[in-house]
């Protein structure tokens, strides 16, 4: 597999055009969950010594260490992103004939994937046991995911309104996430954030599998979560929208600890996996806010 990630942090002021304050560029290629090769853009010391490690098991602890104990940075940011899209990324294959070398229903990925489903401890929501995706396997189905025709995130309106990104290869994963930071003089910081994932089908088509809105008010002064609502768009299985309500279980929290308390206070029934990466994204808030005092 091989991964690249690209992120920008842009200054709106007042008056004037936007400007960038930080970009970052990561490639990494990545062999049966080990990276075998990795390059950034500022050259960051700690990323070389991702070589060798695993993007499964105790990935975002190698990760942290890497960057010196980084809780946030837009390169953090971008190396977040690194364990689920290597875990979930062949889901690219669904739309594509799909070698038998890469596994399918019966083979032995297919059958770890049952095995954590059926004897825990539960992943998310959507990986329940007894639930769609766990049905699925028991009627032969590979890729029961409900896919969606993907909306046009590009503005052409505004040509600030993304950074570059490369068009999309033949067989593609991609995980495109947007968080903008503002205030409004109320003692709050205001946070607009959107995240999806998709695959490209034939005739060079973008299908949604997860995808989420989300407002909320981080309280300036503290640093706490105040207030936190998420919108559910797309996602693949029928179990999988009931866990948007659980974000306000956050509320009251300081939102620099989110790398870590996310993932400990949304777990199981409670959590989606894609949604706590969302979530855990709020960390950046206050590195973004200095920008605007």
């Amino acid at each position: 597999m091989r991964l690249v990630g690209r992120g920008r942090d842009l200054l709106t002021p007042a008056d004037g055009d936007p400007r960038p304050v930080a970009l970052d560029h990561v490639t990494m290629e990545i062999d049966r969950q080990t990276i075998t090769s990795v390059e950034s853009r500022r050259q960051h010391r700690g990323v070389q010594a991702l070589l060798g490690s695993s993007t499964a098991r105790g990935a975002r602890a190698a990760l942290g260490a890497a960057l010196g104990g980084e809780t946030a940075s837009l390169l953090r940011f971008i190396l977040d992103d690194v364990p689920i899209v290597t875990r979930v990324g062949g889901i690219a294959w669904s739309q594509h004939e799909r070698p038998a070398s890469t596994g399918g229903e019966g083979s032995q990925e297919s059958s770890a994937v049952r095995e954590r489903i059926r004897h825990g401890p539960t992943i998310c929501s959507g990986l329940r046991a007894g639930g769609y995706k766990d049905i699925s396997f028991d009627r032969g189905i590979v890729w029961p995911h409900h896919f969606r025709l993907a909306g046009e995130l590009m503005e052409p309106r505004d040509p600030w309104a993304w950074h570059e990104i490369d068009p999309a290869p033949s067989i593609c994963f991609r995980c495109r996430r947007r968080m903008d930071v503002s205030s409004d003089g109320s003692g709050m910081f205001q946070v607009d954030a959107h995240y999806r994932d998709s695959v490209w089908g034939n005739k060079n088509t973008e299908l949604a599998l997860h995808e989420y809105s989300m407002r909320a008010a981080v309280v300036a002064a503290t640093g706490t979560l105040h207030s936190i609502s998420v919108e559910p768009r797309v996602l693949p299985f029928p179990e999988c929208p009931t866990v948007s309500k659980h974000a306000s279980i956050l509320e009251g929290s300081l939102v620099i600890d989110f790398s870590t308390s996310v993932g400990r206070r949304l777990r199981g029934l409670e959590c989606c996996t894609h949604l706590n990466d969302m979530l855990r994204g709020l960390v950046e808030v206050p590195g973004l806010t200095k920008f605007l005092e």
